[in-house]
């Protein structure tokens, strides 16, 4: 299982903007995430476009969380980032039964639930126990 480079840097944001509670231009997260200003705009765009995140304009705006970090789970800034997490079977049998994909499912279903049910804010509270 891996995910892709826009979902880990799409968390990562989300986390640099939960742990800062407050608005963080893009100029700070480019900096912080060390990811460049035009990959973060595209970034930001879909995590806004998907209620994740919000902005304001003008000289003290940026970027923040659109709802509080309790509510936003990880699996809907996956989903925001359009990062088709799948976890099949890629064996190619041609058999109806495939011992694989039963396990594979099982594993898909497994994963689905920690994503659904851990929210950024576990995120945030898991970082600040280390």
């Amino acid at each position: 299982m891996k995910l892709s480079t826009k979902a880990r840097y799409g968390l990562r944001v989300c986390f640099l903007l939960g742990v800062s509670g407050g608005i963080v231009s893009l100029t700070k997260l480019s900096e912080q995430s060390e990811l460049s200003f035009k990959y973060l705009e595209q970034l930001m765009i879909k995590l806004k476009k998907f209620g994740v995140v919000d902005s304001m304009r003008g000289l003290n705006g940026g970027y923040f969380l659109a709802k509080p970090a309790t509510d936003i789970t990880v699996c809907e800034i996956l989903d925001a980032l359009d990062d088709n997490f799948k976890y099949d079977c890629d064996s190619k049998c041609s058999d109806e039964y495939c011992p694989n994909k039963r396990i594979f499912r099982r594993l898909a279903q497994s994963i689905n639930e920690v994503l659904t049910k851990t929210t950024l804010q576990d995120m945030i509270d898991d970082y600040r126990c280390v």
